[in-house]
């Protein structure tokens, strides 16, 4: 009889969280290309463990640090993603039986390392089994204890290192978010960064409702459930959603629904110029929602350019027209424009629970690179507007110096600009404060910002 090898789903978890943590690559797209030979279940169970690593390493991190005798960076490659894997599956997945996921995590190091590889990882494994508290269910993290105040002077100090650990979060984004948003509000956010992340689909209404579109789903074993943020938007809760031959038809597209939603915050107009556009999602959000009769989707990446002409073609949305330029020299006409939207490249805070790799690439100096280039960006940006022009500014970050900051150059290097009230539809008015629109990462929309301009007549 042929030794069982290791499954496929373990063995490209493995290999994902290489390519994510060795090589800078995104985790959901990677998984995408890894998966397409997998089956569903396969696919599915790659997903929840890789992604589920990238969410709680710190704490997986920590705990088998406590079990091995030197440090976690000795170990030969692809040996402690295999010690990560085996330890979340013991951790968080009730499915899985503990001397499943040993045995799996034992076949896979003596297939990449030998049998005293293999011994060793049985040790760690079994230790780690034998200690208490060894299946806590660390999701939602009620039993954390927490010192009381608003995590200032020692206790905030506590309160952020026992957090960063907690939930796999940089030590310095809990310290900004307790501060500005108080101790309680910083530890929801936290939580809801590390909770499994669904899928968000945007219906295509000039192929049909968002009702229909779900029942057409369920027959195919998805199923969906209405976004309470974006009126053509649905949220995946069961079914592989990219292997639905409804996607093909252009039946919907894959979008965020915060960003969805985002065209609602402009006035309607005629001609929306959408900024850093592809693969168009906004522009085609914006034409279904009835924001803009036609958009204009400027990006300078051609390879995104083409998928959003192949997006376009597959939705059948042709009022959705690609141009290829660059913000510092645009190929546009200056002044001429009533809408425009800037969705900026942004370090993407907001967005953890599905990116959560971002949480180990980001820093204050990062923080403060982007900045810059939003600004400068943004100068640009304006310099379409005609007068009496509106222009929505807005990032997937909650960093005042993206947001706030940036938008405060802005009207300072630019008296022509100034802020306006937000007329925002009931489904947004809770996020509105004035001009600014803020939405924080929940259990079911990751975080977006947003400040809406206006460049006076006169």
């Amino acid at each position: 009889m042929t030794a069982r090898g290791v499954s496929p789903a373990r063995a490209g978890a493995v290999g994902v969280l290489r390519e994510v943590l060795e090589k800078g690559k995104r985790a959901t797209a990677t998984l995408t290309e890894r998966s397409s030979g997998l089956s569903l279940l396969d696919a599915n169970l790659m997903r929840e463990l890789t992604l589920g690593v990238l969410r709680w390493k710190s704490a997986l991190d920590s705990e088998l640090a406590g079990a091995i005798h030197f440090p976690l960076s000795r170990l030969a490659p692809n040996l402690r993603e295999v010690l990560e894997v085996a330890l979340y599956q013991i951790q968080f997945l009730d499915r899985v039986p503990q001397h499943a996921a040993v045995d799996e995590a034992v076949r896979h190091a003596r297939e990449s390392g030998g049998v005293r590889t293999a011994k060793f990882v049985n040790g760690v494994l079994r230790h780690l089994l034998r200690s208490p508290g060894a299946r806590e269910a660390r999701a939602p993290a009620q039993g954390l204890p927490l010192p009381p105040g608003e995590g200032r002077g020692e206790g905030g100090s506590e309160a952020v290192k026992l957090l960063a650990l907690r939930f796999s979060h940089p030590e310095f984004l809990v310290a900004r978010w307790i501060e500005r948003f108080g101790l309680e509000a910083a530890r929801r956010i936290l939580e809801a960064d590390n909770q499994a992340s669904e899928l968000d689909l945007m219906a295509n209404s000039t192929q049909g409702d968002r009702e229909s579109l779900a029942a057409s789903l369920l027959a195919e074993g998805i199923a969906v459930e209405p976004s309470g943020i974006s009126p053509i938007g649905l949220v995946v809760k069961k079914g592989n959603l990219l292997r639905s031959p409804l996607f093909a038809e252009g039946r919907f597209t894959i979008q965020d629904v915060g960003a969805q939603a985002l065209p609602l915050l402009l006035p309607p107009g005629d001609l929306l110029v959408d900024l850093a556009a592809a693969p168009g999602g906004k522009s085609f959000a914006a034409v279904l929602l009835g924001r803009a009769r036609r958009a204009i989707a400027l990006d300078r990446s051609l390879s995104r350019l083409r998928l959003l002409l192949e997006n376009r073609r597959r939705l059948g949305i042709g009022q959705v027209h690609p141009v290829a330029g660059d913000l510092r020299d645009l190929p546009l006409p200056i002044g001429r424009f009533e809408r425009v939207l800037f969705d900026a490249p942004c370090s993407g805070t907001g967005t953890l629970r599905k990116n959560p790799e971002i949480r180990y690439r980001v820093t204050p100096a990062a923080i403060d690179r982007l900045a810059a280039a939003q600004c400068e960006g943004l100068r640009f940006a304006t310099r379409l507007l005609a007068p009496g022009g509106y222009l929505l500014y807005s990032t997937c970050s909650l960093e005042p110096e993206e947001n706030e900051i940036v938008v405060d150059e802005a009207l300072s290097a630019d008296a022509s600009l100034e802020l306006v009230p937000i007329a925002a539809p009931p489904s947004l008015a809770p996020w509105v404060a004035g001009a600014r629109f803020q939405i924080l990462p929940g259990p079911t929309n990751d975080g977006f910002t947003a400040h809406l301009l206006r460049k006076r007549r006169n």
